[in-house]
């Protein structure tokens, strides 16, 4: 998670033309970003240009919000960490995805559903002892 970042911008100075940003890392102090991008007084307002997240946000999530979301994904273990962006295809949410982190099992030497379902059935006995000579005889993909 250490690769994690965000291109942040005035957004006053680049409605005006001129394109005035930087990229920072997590956790991130406004402090910091109000320095590098200039905001001030009359440059009050920022936005999000680009990002290198495993998750997505908009142009304008809070720093506070991002800060968060960031928090929230380096509390994952990491067998989760590593596939967070395939994960959240099936969750709403990196909310709901850590509500449920519990009942999430990874196979990571398992490359389909194919190689799940005859690690499961090699591993639980689910078809009992089943001789060497049948074992290709066996159509894993319906179990997967």
């Amino acid at each position: 998670m250490d690769d994690m970042q965000v291109y942040i911008a005035n957004l006053g100075k680049y409605n005006e033309g001129e394109l005035v940003g930087a990229w920072f890392t997590f956790p991130i102090d406004f402090e910091e970003v109000k320095e590098k991008i200039g905001l001030n007084d009359e440059y009050e307002e920022y936005a999000i240009h680009d990002y290198e997240l495993p998750f997505t946000v908009d142009e304008y999530t809070s720093i506070g919000e991002l800060n968060r979301l960031w928090e929230m994904v380096s509390e994952l273990p990491e067998e989760l960490q590593s596939e967070l962006s395939a994960l959240l295809t099936h969750f709403s949410s990196i909310e709901e995805l850590s509500e449920h982190q519990e009942d999430i099992i990874i196979h990571s030497d398992c490359d389909d559903m194919y190689d799940v379902a005859r690690y499961y059935i090699e591993e639980t006995g689910a078809l009992g002892e089943v001789p060497a000579s049948l074992q290709n005889y066996i159509d894993y993909q319906a179990y997967g």
